[in-house]
């Protein structure tokens, strides 16, 4: 089946965003948007063959422009997660980015995530965004363009391949900030979701959870998901490398170390037999569980209201902060007309 595409409606009082829908044999469908080139709808079956939405989102498009309902399903770039003081030095060049989230900078600012995408190409079963970042954007060095393909594949795979071109060397760290509930039903959280991350450390985290330079070592503590078990299990209990209220928000450390293309995450709602496994060959992936989102918010699409601890979110990543500490945890830049990539899968079956 073709894409379809549709209007989905305006930002910015005139300016449209469309959606992108691909759907597969077996009625699986995600639906894509420019704004952000991100998932704002992605129908999974449960063990009985019904499909329901397992990402959240919103109906009207402004509303993904609010940082406070944070990203969601949206691409996150130049540098996803957090850098310390909204500033780093590469290549002797000291970098400064923008201050959006207190004193540090929060997802290379939001501009990948707040503006409307190119779509470069389709096909049967794909879409490929593209942006192009001038250098010097949001103090980010280096003339630098992204390009996300999304596909989905009969067998329900929805495959991300991020790919940047620069003119020199610089920086990157895409992903996508979709938030899954597997469960299907409006009023449920997360937290009775079992999860599964292959990961012996974290990265230590000070006050503000910013990266300290150190890792932590998850056994024998609430961080560790080395097992199935869920979400909700330790998720209010106290730890030096939680706030406390807000749970899980925090970067594992994958045994993925040389690139390889492995199992980052494994997420099961048990009810109806959802599962999702998430592949990467990035070396770190944060989970963050919803839990600076209000309890009190109504937007979202239908009865499927964005709000505390909807949805989980699984970011594959660099370690957040590897800009300030590129000697100590794992990296790779982007060399000058050389194409960078990553690749995400989110692998959904049924048990």
């Amino acid at each position: 089946m073709a894409v379809e595409k549709s209007l989905f409606g305006y930002i910015n009082e005139n300016e449209p965003v469309y959606l992108y829908k691909i759907t597969n044999e077996s009625g699986a469908h995600v639906t894509l948007q420019t704004l952000g080139a991100g998932i704002q709808a992605l129908y999974m079956p449960d063990r009985n063959g019904k499909f329901s939405d397992v990402v959240l989102g919103f109906d009207n498009p402004s509303d993904y422009l609010n940082p406070d309902y944070g990203y969601q399903g949206l691409v996150v770039g130049r540098w996803a997660n957090r850098i310390r003081d909204g500033k780093f030095t590469f290549k002797g060049e000291e970098c400064r980015t923008p201050q959006n989230q207190g004193t540090w900078t929060l997802h290379g600012g939001g501009r990948f995530s707040f503006t409307n995408w190119e779509v470069e190409e389709t096909g049967e079963d794909f879409v490929v965004f593209r942006r192009f970042s001038p250098d010097g954007e949001d103090g980010f060095p280096a003339d630098f363009t992204m390009r996300v393909k999304y596909t989905l594949t009969n067998d329900n795979i929805l495959r991300i391949e991020y790919g940047v071109l620069s003119d020199r060397d610089t920086v990157a760290n895409p992903t996508n900030h979709a938030y899954f509930n597997l469960s299907g039903d409006d009023e449920k959280t997360i937290e009775g979701h079992y999860l599964e991350i292959p990961a012996d450390y974290f990265t230590e985290t000070d006050e503000s959870q910013l990266p300290t330079g150190e890792l932590g070592e998850v056994k024998g503590t609430m961080m560790d998901f080395t097992y199935a078990h869920k979400i909700g299990d330790m998720i209010d209990t106290p730890f030096r490398a939680i706030i406390d209220g807000v749970g899980y928000d925090n970067n594992y450390c994958l045994k993925n170390k040389s690139g390889a293309f492995e199992l980052a995450a494994r997420l099961e709602d048990r009810e109806s037999g959802r599962r999702l496994e998430v592949y990467t060959d990035l070396p770190g992936i944060q989970l963050y569980c919803g839990g600076w989102l209000s309890r009190d918010y109504t937007a979202g699409k239908g009865a499927n209201i964005v709000k505390f601890r909807r949805g989980v979110a699984l970011e594959t990543q660099f370690y957040p902060d590897t800009v300030n500490f590129p000697e100590k945890f794992p990296f790779r830049y982007v060399k000058a007309n050389k194409e960078f990539k990553t690749v995400t899968e989110f692998r959904f079956t049924t048990i």
